[in-house]
């Protein structure tokens, strides 16, 4: 028997897999982290790509708004604003003039404990902050749309900002290719309207975006943020599979970003060179809940074969309780719910659009479900089957395999939430990957 170790949640699992069974394990790399993390962010901050440093963008008075992501991201902000904050107040700000913004998305707003342990003491010493959900209209200015049809309302703490910076990291993303860039304000920091018609988009389009720079949302995003909401600045990480620094790229909001984008690939891609009948995808680190675990659906889907079988793990600690229709919806037929999406029928477009991608991919390959936090009625609602243990997953899926067909047919994703498969040939279903060829366009 072969033990292979899985985080799961703030513990971890260990799963006895036979021999003859185990095809591969596939981690992301094992990249150090900087020797100095702290040198190379200042390095980063005073020698941006594609931009003057802040200290040549920022004038003595400007209204500044600091957004950084939230608490379903790891980003260590804590180590990142002191650093930021200097630069600023060298450049001649003073804290009167910078509020730090919680992107938030349609994510709950954060305790004080979360808000504490992402922005560190010093920062919440005297910084306004601003944790204020998408559905509060009160805290929104429409600002216009874009050209591709997406209305702008945009929390008024950073459109009224005179100086925009981005705080995030960078990771694959299953619909806008990866993340970081300019998705800190779309929809980081967008009313429910914008981040709703957003994400919309994404049932239309039939290919797995996952780890496609060029993924149709990718481009709505940044000419979305590029006319209505320009971000002047950012600071995105790239972390080690242990949360450690890897590298930052600073400065203009696409080519720091596409930067690294390059960096990314080598922390999180793994070469394959084939799919396999059976896949165990840990969406971990993304495993808060239903919603941040279809991250590793996604990654599974690019390596398991047509008519095999892609079992999801989740800890899923806060089940589905921000997202209640999401099961709802991925039960439903993918073809009458995207019907439904088309004529403004659904009550949530962004979790309906996800349930259709889901819907979809369950036509494709047997989906099987191990989680903790998710109920049996959850699963019972999305038509796919609760098993209390991963072995007792593994061994119903192994039973539809012929015994010729059994040996070295398994595939473990135990980071599948970050992990990037990167494989030889593209494939021609339905949900194919596209992250070493050309994005396509998205229906409207």
């Amino acid at each position: 028997m072969h033990s292979i170790h899985i985080p799961y949640g703030k513990a971890a699992l260990e799963i006895a897999i036979p021999n003859q069974w185990l095809g591969v394990v596939a981690n992301p790399q094992d990249v150090s982290a900087a020797a100095d993390p702290q040198a190379l962010l200042r390095a980063s901050l005073r020698n941006p790509l594609g931009s003057p440093p802040l200290r040549e963008l920022v004038k003595p008075g400007m209204r500044t708004a600091l957004i950084v992501d939230d608490f379903t991201r790891k980003t260590p902000v804590d180590q990142i604003l002191p650093l930021l904050l200097e630069e600023l107040h060298r450049a001649g700000l003073s804290q009167d003039n910078i509020c730090i913004v919680l992107a938030l998305g349609t994510h709950r707003p954060m305790t004080e404990a979360e808000v504490r342990a992402k922005l560190g003491l010093e920062a919440m010493r005297g910084y306004e902050i601003v944790n204020v959900p998408a559905s509060d209209r009160d805290q929104l200015v429409y600002l216009g749309g874009s050209e591709r049809g997406i209305p702008g309302w945009v929390s008024r703490f950073v459109a009224e900002a005179d100086l925009r910076i981005g705080v995030g990291m960078i990771t694959p993303h299953l619909e806008a290719g990866f993340t970081g860039g300019a998705k800190i304000i779309l929809p980081g920091v967008c009313g429910e309207a914008t981040v709703d018609a957003f994400h919309q988009a994404s049932a239309f389009i039939r290919e797995n975006q996952l780890g496609n720079i060029r993924a149709p949302l990718r481009n709505d995003l940044e000419q979305f943020v590029a006319q209505v909401v320009p971000l002047h600045f950012i600071v995105n990480l790239i972390l080690t599979l242990q949360g450690e620094i890897f590298q930052c790229v600073a400065g203009d909001v696409i080519e720091a970003h596409r930067a690294g984008v390059e960096y990314a690939r080598q922390v999180y891609g793994v070469r394959l060179d084939r799919r396999y009948p059976v896949v165990l995808a840990n969406a971990y680190p993304y495993d808060q809940d239903l919603w941040q675990s279809v991250k590793g659906i996604f990654c599974g889907d690019l390596l398991v074969e047509d008519g095999g079988t892609l079992i999801v793990l989740t800890a899923a600690q806060e089940g589905n309780s921000s997202y209640p229709l999401l099961p709802d919806y991925i039960g439903r037929d993918p073809e009458e719910l995207l019907s439904e999406l088309q004529a403004g029928g659904t009550r949530d477009p962004k979790q309906a659009a996800t349930g259709v991608m889901i819907a979809r991919l369950r036509r494709r390959i047997h989906l099987a479900l191990v989680s903790s936090g998710l109920t049996p009625s959850d699963a019972h609602v999305m038509n796919i089957p609760l098993f209390e243990t991963a072995n007792e997953a593994l061994q119903s899926a192994f039973e539809r395999l012929s015994p010729d067909h059994r040996h070295n047919s398994l595939a473990v994703l135990p980071y599948a939430g970050v992990v990037l498969p990167l494989l030889e040939s593209p494939r021609n279903h339905s949900l194919s990957s596209f992250h070493e060829r050309e994005g396509g366009h998205a229906a409207k």
